[in-house]
């Protein structure tokens, strides 16, 4: 049989007659995918009734995995040329940690700016003071301490790099927030409220990854990236970037730096490498027709949280139609949840067993009670799907330390 080739990169892209023609299969159409191919014979009509079947199933899978293919994605770091010129002036703030100011990469970094003409001056923030004392103490920074000379007159910041990541240490008080993600918050929360106009860098160490050799040193320097491409959305006038640094910042590491800071085309998000600069890149991920790298089958107890939500609740059905034994559906309210009992009802039709479990994911004593009640029953836990979450939205600028740490 020779058929129009479906489009499985673009649908949108088949010419009017493919278009119809694959619409007719999808709809086991036979008459008309008989006529469109010019089958009058009864004999070969027949025999495309035999493969029709076939051939829509084939197509629907070709057009769900074509549709998948397009929204899948992954990022890739892409060598970009070294700043040929590097043109810095003025005044630029380096903010650290508390303790941190004769950090050899603080050191570094400093030197590196002064050697091309800034006047960089460094301030120490601690995480736990208030950012209205640190807007505030902004504010005076044009007077002698800015100039750093014992003058007064004041001079308009430039720029500001943030080395607050330096910290690695966590509050008491918030145990879930690293010390260096906190203070960078309440840097860019003092830095609108005092006006300053000089753009934000948010410097890292081992956050990101740009090759296979290159290490991830720390989760928690990660999450500045996350919260630097949130900075940049809602505070765009007053944003530079993310740059991502080497453990030690050598002469040229040190040029590349200050290449980045001075500006580098558009780019925000740029990892400095002994080896070279490197820009952070969205690019296209399709599966195509690679085959799974391995196969699974849900089998004995799987664990869903959040299993009565909404996002849960389809997990639970599709695990049900692939042949689960027995879901064990975790939330708060158990078989109290709206709709849970409607829920459970849908899934044992479709062949699973279920049991509608009260227990607060966040509490690790109802979760070991919960995981205990698995080999108490006779079963096994063979999964688990983490649904459950707390929705917690808001902008930057009413963000606290708080609310990052629930």
């Amino acid at each position: 049989w020779l058929l129009p080739t479906p489009n499985t990169t673009h649908n949108n892209n088949h010419t009017p007659t493919d278009a119809g023609f694959w619409e007719a299969v999808d709809r086991d159409d036979l008459e008309q995918v008989a006529g469109t191919l010019g089958l009058a014979g009864e004999e070969q009509r027949s025999s495309l009734g035999e493969v029709l079947p076939a051939l829509s199933a084939w197509h629907r899978q070709r057009s769900e995995q074509s549709t998948v293919d397009r929204w899948r994605y992954r990022v890739r770091w892409k060598p970009v040329a070294d700043a040929s010129v590097v043109r810095l002036s003025g005044m630029w703030l380096v903010v650290v940690p508390v303790g941190f100011s004769d950090d050899e990469l603080v050191s570094s970094a400093v030197q590196g700016l002064r050697a091309r003409g800034v006047r960089a001056v460094v301030i120490e923030l601690d995480p736990s003071t208030d950012r209205h004392e640190v807007a505030e103490r902004l504010g005076e920074l044009p007077a002698g301490e800015a100039t750093g000379d014992g003058s007064q007159d004041g001079l308009p910041v430039d720029g500001v790099l943030s080395l607050m990541a330096l910290d690695g240490g966590r509050d008491p008080a918030w145990t879930g927030v690293p010390r260096g993600l906190s203070g960078s918050l309440i840097l860019a929360q003092a830095l609108a409220d005092a006006g300053v106009e000089g753009r934000l860098w948010i410097a890292t160490r081992g956050a990101v990854s740009v090759g296979p050799s290159d290490r991830l040193e720390s989760s928690d320097q990660g999450m500045l990236w996350g919260l630097g491409r949130v900075v940049g959305l809602e505070y765009p006038r007053s944003w530079g970037g993310l740059v991502d640094l080497p453990t030690e910042l050598d002469e040229r590491s040190r040029a590349r730096l200050c290449g980045v800071l001075a500006g580098i085309g558009d780019e925000d998000q740029l990892a400095v490498r002994a080896g070279g600069l490197f820009v952070r890149r969205l690019v296209r991920a399709p599966l195509g027709g690679r085959p799974a790298v391995r196969s699974w089958r849900p089998e004995a107890t799987v664990l869903i949280t959040g299993g009565t939500g909404a996002l849960g609740g389809h997990i639970a059905r599709w695990l049900a139609g692939n042949g689960a034994e027995h879901l064990l559906l975790a939330s708060r309210r158990g078989g109290d949840a709206p709709g849970a009992c409607e829920l459970e009802e849908e899934l044992t039709a479709l062949g699973a067993r279920v049991t509608l479990a009260a227990c607060d994911v966040a509490d690790r004593a109802q979760l070991e009670r919960l995981l205990g009640s698995v080999s108490e029953q006779g079963s096994r836990l063979s999964a688990v799907f983490h649904a459950a979450g707390v929705g917690d939205s808001d902008l930057i600028d009413s963000l606290t330390v708080e609310r990052l740490d629930r």
